[in-house]
């Protein structure tokens, strides 16, 4: 089971390499961009949380009046 777990792990991570064409740079750049990556997403979903839901919740609760 942790085997194929690891297995599925490697082999997204090996996609999200290949998309992203980090395969190509070295070690330590590549942990800069999927940091910079990971703060981006993060801060897409906050504002998601944030912002978004917080607007159609006030919009469907007026409009539900």
């Amino acid at each position: 089971m942790i085997k194929s777990a690891w297995k599925f792990l490697c082999y997204w991570y090996f996609r999200y390499l290949m998309v992203t064409e980090l395969y190509m740079v070295e070690r330590w750049e590549r942990g800069v961009v999927s940091v910079v990556f990971l703060i981006l997403f993060l801060m897409l979903a906050y504002f998601n949380y944030a912002v978004i839901l917080y607007a159609t919740s006030s919009i469907i609760r007026y409009t539900l009046i």
